[in-house]
């Protein structure tokens, strides 16, 4: 008997021609993803009924649901289609703003069992937000989170599927990839940013069926945290008078193969100074959120094929 390896799995997505419904012979394209997973959420109750030798009688099913994360490095053209769903936008001659375009995937994990494997289909599957981390001297990692309707298991591929091999874009990092980094036109020495956008997803169980129908979904929030070194006051002032600004910067090592991520503009939160011990630099942490820009009409702008 063979056991999987978690090397082996592999990830892959096609678009649903409806929510829920997947492709009769479906061009399943292979994501590049580096751990986690999607899961079945299984809801149950237990009886209440009164026993006189104090045993339980039932623990009865009352849902299934499904979701998860997955965990990811930045390369260029790899997560293009997540991160359309995700904005819930369209591509349009390279500039993906956020939106209110629906979109669901059938996502398919295939575990490697030797002569049989087994595959795990989660049809109903949206994306409920994402993540980017840029830390110094660390690789530019990504988080996409997952609400799906259902999961089912087969021990063979869809009849007719085919899979897309992913691209071999290199890796960008923090520290080679970044550059045109701009905090509000504040000169600012970062060691880290992250942003974090949320569609605030929610399932709508209805009576006659174990199983969500399509998604709500929420408020497109957008937020991060600025980690940066102290200078001077310019940039802490920022959070005392409750500033607002654009934040923008440019990923990739490639011309015409990087991406500038405008957020054109952010409100500097409850941020603080650090000042850590006698060997630790005074740090300022601030957490920022986007705000609708009437001028760009969204809150994130993402520009790909940028020289």
């Amino acid at each position: 008997m063979a056991f999987a390896s978690g090397s082996e799995v592999r990830v892959a997505y096609v678009a649903e021609t409806s929510f829920g419904v997947t492709p009769a012979t479906p061009t399943f394209k292979v994501a590049r993803v580096t751990s986690g997973g999607l899961r079945t959420n299984k809801q149950t109750g237990t009886s209440d009924e009164r026993q006189a030798d104090r045993n339980v009688r039932d623990e009865f099913m009352l849902g299934l649901g499904a979701g998860g994360n997955y965990a990811a490095e930045l390369s260029y053209g790899s997560f293009d289609d997540w991160l359309e769903a995700v904005l819930c936008g369209t591509w349009a001659t390279n500039v993906l703003k956020n939106g209110t375009v629906r979109r669901s995937f059938t996502v398919e994990e295939t575990y490697e069992l030797g002569a049989t494997d087994s595959f795990s289909r989660f049809t109903g599957a949206a994306l409920s937000g994402f993540s980017l981390s840029l830390s110094a001297r660390e690789k530019a990692t990504l988080s996409f989170d997952w609400l799906a309707q259902k999961e089912t298991l087969d021990d063979a591929i869809i009849t007719g599927a085919t899979y897309t091999a992913p691209n071999t874009k290199g890796v960008m990092t923090a520290s080679r990839s970044v550059a045109a980094l701009d905090v509000a036109g504040i000169s600012t020495r970062v060691m880290s940013l992250s942003l974090e956008v949320a569609n605030n997803l929610r399932e709508r169980p209805e009576v006659g069926s174990l199983y969500s129908n399509e998604f709500g979904i929420g408020r497109c929030e957008v937020t991060g945290t600025i980690e940066a070194y102290f200078e001077s006051n310019e940039l802490y002032e920022q959070v005392l008078a409750h500033g607002s600004g654009a934040l923008a910067f440019t990923i990739g090592d490639v011309t015409a193969e990087k991406y500038t991520v405008l957020l054109p503009k952010i409100i500097f939160g409850d941020g603080e100074k650090t000042a850590g011990g006698n060997d630790d630099d005074v740090m300022v942490s601030i957490p920022i959120r986007a705000v609708l820009d009437t001028t760009e009409a969204c809150s994130i702008k993402i520009t790909r094929a940028v020289a």
